[in-house]
């Protein structure tokens, strides 16, 4: 069991900077994964690299960072 706990952690760590994250964008007027799912209009090129390219490299290099 105690081989799982870090794992427990980086769960913890995404979901504090995923928070985090998304309130930055929003400032900034970026559409989050929520927005993505319940739109009903068309994103702008600018949404789309930031939710496909930008928020998984900064999730991507959160974890590489705390497994160094």
């Amino acid at each position: 069991m105690k081989e799982y706990l870090p794992y427990f952690g980086y769960g913890w760590i995404i979901l504090i900077v995923a928070i985090i994250v998304n309130i930055i964008a929003k400032k900034f007027g970026i559409a989050t994964w929520y927005d993505f799912l319940t739109s009903k209009e068309t994103l702008s090129i600018l949404n789309y690299i930031f939710l496909f390219v930008i928020y998984p490299a900064i999730f991507g290099a959160i974890i590489y960072f705390i497994k160094k």
